[in-house]
């Protein structure tokens, strides 16, 4: 499962993933995770009106779900 921070790499900055996360998400026999909880943490700091967070939490949602990640679910 990846974390907030690699999430946003992977979807926005691929460049900056360290090379064993870059290996582990570029290997076709793992299960690309991410939580919806990443989501909610990035909507809170954009509407902390942070200049620099301009990240929009549908789109970041959308990317990966069409890019072969699945959400996980919450229980």
């Amino acid at each position: 499962m990846l974390d907030t921070h690699l999430l946003l790499w992977a979807a926005g900055e691929p460049d900056r993933l360290p090379l064993s996360a870059l290996a582990e998400i570029e290997n076709p026999s793992n299960e690309l995770l991410f939580s919806p909880a990443s989501l909610w943490e990035v909507a809170t700091k954009r509407g902390l009106g942070r200049e620099h967070f301009t990240v929009d939490p549908r789109l970041l949602r959308r990317g990966p779900l069409d890019n072969g990640y699945d959400e996980a679910g919450l229980t």
